[in-house]
C-alpha cells in the first residue's frame, strides 16, 4: 500500500473531469525530482515510484505500512503546494464468502444454468433459454470480456477460451511470480503461507497492507470466475459455453491485479483501461492489448468507500469514477460485485466500485430470489442467484458449482467445486450482456444497463415457495437495518433479477436503435459465433472448496528478499501451475 500522486502542472486539466492518457508536461526526470522534493518537505518516505494512468505517480516506502499510516501520509502531500491531489493506494479483495467443507449440490448439473420456476426456484438467471435466441440463424458480433482478477489456469474447461492476458500486480511478493508487471496472467496462487509470515513478517503481519498474518490455501478465484462465465467442456459449462468460432473461440481476456492480500486500486485502473485499449502513461511499453478492446469487464473485487466526480478528488471513488466514465466513453460496461459484509451479514451500501453511476452492480439471491445473507444492499444494478449457504444444513442447490484446482492433494487436479459470494453474481451478468452486445454491438453502456435493469423479473415476495424449510424463510423486507436473508426490493437489491433470455429479446428489439458506434480496434474478423452448448453431465468430478525511481524487483534485490522468494516457491509450492502459452 502507498498513495497515487499528481504534482501540478504547467499546463493544469480540469480536476473535474481527468484525462486518462494524461501525461505531465516537463517530463519523466523532472517529475521524479519534484516528486522527491514534495516528499521530503512532508517527510513522506518512499523508495519505489513508478509512473501511472492520469498523469500521476504511484509511491512505497518499500516496506509495508498500514492505513491509517498511508492515510496520514496522504493527508501531509496533499498539504504540499506543488501537490493536486492524492489517493491512498487501497488494497481490496474479492468477494467470495468462506465455503466450509461438505457436499456438493444434489446435482452437479449446474442448476444455476438451468431455465428459472416460478415456483421453486426464480433466483436463477433464466441464462440456458437466451442461447436458443442467439442461434437462432443470426449474424453475432465477437465480444470480448476482461475478467481482472487473480489470473487464469490451464484448466481444461477453459480450453481456447481465454486471450492471452497481462499481470499488473508490481509487488513480486504479493504476486508470487518473482517479478512485477509482465505478459504472464497465469495466477501463482494467492494463498499465504507459513514461510511467507516468517519470512516477511513486516507484510503478513494482520495489520499492514491488509496482509493477514494467518496461513490460507490459494483461493483460484480467476479461475472460477472464468468457469461461471465461460467454460465449456462435458460436465462443465458457463454464461458463455456455447460461444465458439471457427478458428477462435476465445471470448475471455485474463488481467491479473490480486495476489497475495488482494488487488491494488492502481492495478485495478490500470488493468481497466488497458483492457480497454485506452492509452495511459506507465502503460506497458513492450506490449499493448493485441486484442480486440472488451467490451465487458467483471470486476468481483471491492471496497469501502462513496462513489462521484463531485467527491473530493482525494479519495480511491473519485478516481474510479473518471476511470469509468473513461471506460464509458468507449463503449465499455464495468459489472462489478455489490460486496459480501462482513461474509455473514450484507452491509447497508454496494462496495466501490460497485455504488459507482455507469457501473452494473450485481448482488447475491439464495436460489428462491431471497437476498443471500451475506449479500450487500443495492438500490443499481441487479440480483442473481450467487449462493447462499447455511451452516445449519447442507448445500442443497444454493451454491453456484464452477471448475476449480485443487493443489492440497499430492497430485493437484482441476475439477468442479461450490462457490458462493456476489463474486459470482458478477460473471453471470457479465456474460448476459456480453450476449446482448453479440445480437446488438450498438448498445451503449447506458442502453445496456438499462435493458438489463428493464428486462429483470420482478423480486420475489411471498414465502409460499414449493420445497422452502423454515430455516429458509426470509426474515422481513430488506432495509438499511435489516440487511442478513430477507426480501428484496428495488430500493434495495437493483432493479430486480437478472433474466438472460428477457434481455437478450430487449437487444434484439433495439437492433438499429443503439448509439454507440465502436471504432474499428474493438473487432477482428467475425467469426466467432454462437453454437448449442455442450451437453452437461450429471456427476460430480471435484470436491468442494472456498470461494523514488525504483521498480519492485529492484527494491527486492536491494533488500536480498528476490533469492528468498526463489526458495519459498520451490519448497511451499513445487506443483504451482506453469506459464499458460498464449493461445
Amino acid at each position: 500500500m502507498g498513495l497515487i500522486v499528481k504534482l501540478k502542472d504547467a499546463k493544469p486539466a480540469s480536476v473535474v473531469r481527468l484525462k486518462a492518457s494524461a501525461v505531465p508536461s516537463d517530463g519523466a526526470p523532472r517529475q521524479r525530482q519534484r516528486m522527491a522534493d514534495a516528499a521530503r518537505r512532508k517527510r513522506v518516505s518512499f523508495l519505489v515510484s513508478r509512473e501511472t494512468a492520469f498523469g500521476a505517480t504511484v509511491i512505497h516506502p518499500g516496506y509495508p505500512i498500514s492505513l491509517s499510516q498511508a492515510k496520514a501520509e496522504a493527508e501531509r502531500m496533499r498539504a504540499d503546494p506543488d501537490v493536486e491531489w492524492v489517493v491512498v493506494n487501497e488494497i481490496v479483495r474479492k468477494q467470495a464468502v468462506y465455503i466450509p467443507a461438505g457436499p456438493l449440490p444434489s446435482t452437479a448439473s449446474q442448476s444455476w444454468l438451468q431455465p428459472i420456476s416460478v415456483t421453486t426456484q426464480p433466483g436463477f438467471a433464466n441464462i440456458a433459454p437466451a442461447w436458443a435466441k442467439l442461434t437462432d440463424g443470426r449474424t453475432l458480433t465477437p465480444v470480448v470480456v476482461a475478467i481482472l482478477d487473480t489470473g487464469i489456469l490451464a484448466d481444461p474447461a477453459l480450453s481456447g477460451r481465454y486471450m492471452a492476458g497481462y499481470d499488473f500486480i508490481y509487488s513480486a511478493v504479493l504476486a508470487n511470480d518473482g517479478d512485477g508487471i509482465d505478459p504472464d496472467a497465469t495466477d501463482r496462487g494467492d494463498g499465504i503461507t507459513t514461510q511467507d509470515i516468517s519470512s516477511y513478517p513486516g507484510v503478513f503481519d494482520g495489520t499492514s497492507d491488509g496482509c493477514s498474518n494467518v496461513a490460507s490455501g490459494n483461493s483460484w478465484h480467476g479461475l472460477e470466475i472464468a468457469g461461471v462465465l465461460g467454460g465449456n467442456l462435458d460436465g462443465m459449462a458457463g454464461v458463455l459455453a456455447p460461444m465458439r468460432g471457427e478458428t477462435s473461440s476465445a471470448v475471455i481476456l485474463p488481467v491479473r491485479v490480486s495476489g497475495k492480500c488482494g488487488a491494488e486500486v492502481s492495478s485495478i485502473i490500470e488493468g481497466m483501461l488497458w483492457s480497454a485499449n485506452v492509452p495511459y502513461q506507465g502503460a506497458p511499453s513492450t506490449t499493448v492489448n493485441p486484442h480486440p478492446a472488451a467490451r465487458v469487464i467483471n470486476l468481483s473485487f471491492g471496497g469501502e468507500g462513496v462513489c462521484s466526480l463531485a467527491n473530493s478528488p482525494h479519495d480511491a471513488g473519485w478516481l474510479y469514477a473518471n476511470t469509468i466514465a473513461t471506460l464509458k466513453s468507449q463503449g465499455v460496461l464495468v459489472v462489478a460485485s455489490a460486496g459480501n459484509g462482513d461474509d455473514t451479514v450484507g452491509y447497508a451500501a454496494a462496495s466501490l466500485p460497485a455504488n459507482c453511476a455507469g457501473v452494473l452492480a450485481a448482488t447475491g439471491l439464495d436460489m428462491r430470489g431471497y437476498k443471500a445473507g451475506y449479500a450487500n444492499l443495492t438500490s443499481q444494478g441487479i440480483a442473481v442467484a450467487a449462493g447462499d449457504l447455511k451452516s445449519d444444513r447442507s448445500f442443497a442447490d444454493d451454491g453456484i458449482v464452477t471448475t476449480g484446482y485443487d493443489d492440497t492433494v499430492s497430485t493437484p487436479f482441476f475439477g468442479m467445486r461450490t462457490v458462493a459470494g456476489t463474486s459470482f453474481a458478477a460473471p453471470q451478468a457479465a456474460g448476459v450482456a456480453a450476449m446482448m452486445l453479440a445480437v446488438n454491438p450498438s448498445l451503449s453502456v447506458d442502453q445496456l444497463i438499462q435493458g438489463i435493469e428493464s428486462s429483470a423479473r420482478p423480486h420475489v415476495t411471498s414465502a409460499n415457495l414449493a420445497g422452502v424449510l423454515s430455516i429458509d424463510q426470509p426474515q422481513g423486507v430488506c432495509s438499511s437495518t435489516n440487511t442478513s436473508h430477507c426480501y428484496c426490493t428495488t430500493a434495495t437489491c437493483g432493479a430486480g433479477i437478472l433474466d438472460a433470455a428477457q434481455a437478450v429479446d430487449w437487444a434484439i428489439a433495439q437492433q438499429g436503435l443503439g448509439t454507440f458506434t465502436a471504432p474499428a480496434t474493438f473487432y477482428t474478423s467475425p467469426n466467432v459465433y454462437f453454437a448449442p452448448p455442450r451437453s452437461v453431465a450429471t456427476t460430480s468430478s471435484g470436491g468442494g472448496g472456498g470461494g523514488g525511481s525504483m521498480g519492485w524487483p529492484e527494491l527486492l534485490g536491494l533488500v536480498g528478499l528476490t533469492a528468498l522468494a526463489a526458495r519459498q516457491r520451490c519448497h511451499a509450492n513445487p506443483t504451482r501451475p506453469q506459464p499458460i502459452p498464449a493461445p
